[in-house]
């Protein structure tokens, strides 16, 4: 008995443990047919089902709009056209959660014997039409711009018979592209379409929606069923034929032949995916050009009423996902990790130990906006921490590393987004290196476990490899003499030797080895590489190189010929000339290298590498000396509005005029840089708080009365601080930081003092 009970239990126990099915529902904005396959295959295949969803799809009914059924409660979902911009505007609280077609297959459809070929064509004619069609933006506005009113024309009552066009009882009919011409061509009637697409009016169809309740009420329930309605609608797409069967069986009461399914599924697929968006793409930027529209036609329109009009979640993914893709991210919060003493890749803001940034941050912070998925961070103080964490799918993703067959054994590696060439750093006493082979016998520190040591140990058995946690612990070896080289890739080496002032060292010469920078994620997650593959290939070689920019600020050689240094060697009677002439030469390449790691090559301003140099000896002047010195931390308001609004190339233009606005107007012992981004920093000597905020009132002022090309007007807030006894570099920095930050809480446009 005591088993049987124990059997009971562990029954219960199953049952209860399955996550509840949710009943919903869909109501379908017309007829049965290939137009509405997604929301079929979804119920078909049980997509709704694993989603935890119990799917009705409500027949259409002529009587019962869908965005009415919707907003009272009668229907979960509704299936709409652009035309719920306009119920939006009328105070009902409609939300776009897609829109499957990004391009319309509306059409006005006319008998070819009838003659109607224009808008024109249409004054004074029948036309069978629903109201919601009639309030679509693409009609009205293609009607419009012809000079037609919509008293000129006859809207008769729609019957949903494509026949009435050819027996007399309407002489046009609102329809879609990829049905009813094929239906009437399968039964001998030629016919003429007017699309509102080749008059310039082209935008959403078949726009899937909810309400604000729902969304704010039901939220893992909203992401589910637009998830799995995706899901749906993908694999229609791919298998059209199949799809087409399954209307054709269960859920054609237009009785179409499968022909006709197979041609409206082949149509409609070009239209899903127009303009290479993703599947189910819907912006609010179209939304407001529609309303825009609109509003050029007299029908009132509320700026405030598109707040919320779009999907949040929806809107924030612009790189095509697949619906696996898109459910997993659903389902899964990544957990990314990166080590804080990896410069300039990943490491703690100055006074700001809980921030990471760096290179590899920017990038993933890129991929995470373009993917929409949701993230957190894992701190990890080693790299063999990392590996551990990796390995034991403690972590999901770590931002930084490279291809090597011993971790091709526990993790997959994206596709890599940034590459740099493996440099030589040795005493500034040493020549120019021509490669590895010169450093035959001689002992080379080199980060552990970094596939670029483990190439040379191999490659170059002679060269005695020094294991280093990090490469600043190598290049302090060498500033010492245990070491007589240090190898890692170009920006980690400038980085440190800049900002740990490293004046003995140099970059004597470059490696065969290139570093390709990939993200390694655990080997169980096959769909994140995937995703990041996607988000990678999106990013333009502008955005990547504005983000080494704001950390590096290198350009790259793949390869530097000095050719030229043996053939002129080969002339022995110059031989004194040519050694003279290649010690000038290789003093201006260090010193370009030099220019190079410390100058932001968009504004010709100094970098961050060279801010911090100039913030050191500022620091310890007053250490020194008691003069004070003053931090100005400038950020230009709205300027991501002026890259969306005129394109980077605008917003790259309006960051140099600016730059050379400031330079004109500070003095000479001031020091302007690019803090990063659009930000920049003047460090000024010998001034205290009083002395920085005349300074910032003066180039506010200047800003505010200069004409910048394209864009004209633009503000900036200012952060300003001073140096007190007993600071440290970071606290006048951070003050001057925080002051920046209340400026901006406080409306922009102003300068605060901290």
């Amino acid at each position: 008995m005591k088993y049987y009970l124990i059997l009971l239990l562990l029954c219960f126990s199953a049952l209860f443990g399955q996550p509840p099915i949710e009943k919903v529902s869909v109501k379908l904005q017309w007829a049965d047919q290939f137009q509405f396959a997604g929301y079929y295959v979804a119920k078909e295949k049980g997509f709704y089902q694993d989603a935890g969803l119990d799917v009705t799809l409500q027949k259409f009914d002529p009587k019962k709009l869908a965005v009415d059924e919707v907003m009272a409660g009668r229907s979960t979902y509704g299936i709409g056209r652009s035309s719920l911009l306009v119920d939006r505007m009328d105070g009902k609280d409609v939300v776009a959660l897609a829109a499957i077609f990004q391009s319309s297959p509306f059409v006005l459809l006319s008998a070819k014997s009838s003659d109607i070929q224009t808008p024109r064509d249409l004054i004074g004619k029948r036309i069978m039409m629903t109201q919601d069609f009639q309030d679509t933006i693409s009609i009205r506005a293609m009607l419009n711009s012809q000079d037609i009113r919509l008293d000129q024309i006859k809207f008769l009552e729609h019957s949903y018979n494509p026949i009435d066009i050819a027996n007399g009882k309407t002489d046009v009919m609102a329809c879609y592209i990829s049905n009813e011409p094929f239906v009437l061509k399968e039964k001998g009637i030629e016919t003429n379409s007017i699309s509102p697409e080749a008059y310039g009016f082209d935008f959403y169809s078949d726009i899937l929606f909810t309400s604000e309740s729902e969304v704010h009420n039901h939220p893992k329930r909203v992401r589910a069923f637009v998830d799995a309605t995706l899901k749906g609608w993908e694999y229609a797409f791919e298998h059209i034929e199949e799809t087409s069967r399954l209307i054709k069986e269960r859920y054609n009461g237009q009785n179409k032949s499968l022909e006709s399914l197979i041609y409206e599924g082949q149509v409609l697929k070009e239209l899903a995916y127009r303009g290479n968006k993703p599947l189910g793409s819907v912006s609010v930027d179209k939304f407001r050009r529609i309303s825009d529209i609109y509003a050029v036609m007299g029908i009132h329109q509320n700026e405030k009423r598109l707040e919320g009009f779009v999907y949040d979640d929806n809107s924030r993914q612009t790189v095509s996902l697949s619906a696996d893709e898109h459910s997993f991210l659903h389902m899964n919060t990544i957990r990314y990790t990166a080590t804080s003493m990896w410069p300039p890749f990943n490491f703690y803001s100055e006074g700001n130990s809980a921030r990471l940034q760096g290179v590899a941050v920017d990038f993933w912070k890129l991929i995470v906006e373009r993917t929409g998925m949701k993230s957190t961070f894992v701190a990890s103080p080693t790299w063999a921490g990392i590996m551990d964490a990796i390995k034991s799918k403690a972590v999901d993703v770590t931002l930084g590393t490279s291809l090597s067959k011993e971790k091709e054994t526990y993790a997959l590696f994206s596709k890599p987004y940034a590459s740099f060439p493996n440099v030589i750093v040795t005493n500034k006493t040493i020549d120019f290196l021509p490669g590895l082979e010169a450093l035959s016998g001689k002992r080379v520190a080199m980060c552990e476990g970094y596939s670029v040591t483990e190439a040379v140990a191999s490659k170059y058995p002679n060269i005695t490899v020094v294991g280093v946690e990090d490469t600043r612990e190598g290049l302090k070896l060498l500033s010492s003499g245990r070491v007589d080289a240090v190898i890692d890739i170009l920006p980690v080496v400038a980085y440190l030797m800049n900002a740990d002032h490293h004046l003995d060292l140099k970059i004597s010469g470059t490696t065969e080895f290139v570093f390709d920078v990939r993200m390694m994620i655990r080997n169980d997650y096959p769909e994140l590489k995937a995703i990041i593959d996607k988000a990678i290939d999106s990013i333009t070689p502008a955005e990547r190189q504005r983000i080494l920019n704001r950390y590096i600020a290198i350009t790259y050689e793949d390869r530097v010929d000095y050719g030229w240094i043996y053939a002129v060697i080969l002339v022995a009677l110059f031989i004194i000339s040519i050694f003279m002439y290649r010690q000038f030469e290789m003093g201006k390449y260090h010193k370009r290298l030099l220019k190079m790691a410390t100058t932001d090559p968009l504004t010709g301003l100094v970098n961050r590498i060279r801010l911090d140099e100039k913030l050191l000896e500022c620091h310890q002047f007053y250490q020194r000396t008691g003069r004070t010195f003053s931090v100005i931390i400038i950020d230009l308001d709205y300027f991501k509005r002026v890259n969306d609004t005129f394109g980077h190339l605008i917003g790259d233009k309006t960051l140099v005029s600016l730059s050379q606005l400031v330079s004109d107007n500070i003095r000479t012992i001031d020091t302007l840089g690019r803090w990063g981004g659009e930000e920049f920093m003047i460090i000024c000597p010998e001034t205290d708080s009083d002395g920085g905020k005349q300074l910032a009132e003066k180039i506010q002022s200047v800003i505010e009365q200069y004409d910048f090309p394209h864009i004209h007007t633009l503000t900036c807030s200012f952060g300003v601080s001073e140096s007190r006894e007993g600071d440290r570099i970071e606290n006048v920095v951070g003050r001057a930081d925080s002051a920046l930050y209340r400026a901006k809480e406080e409306g922009r446009n102003r300068i605060c003092l901290s």
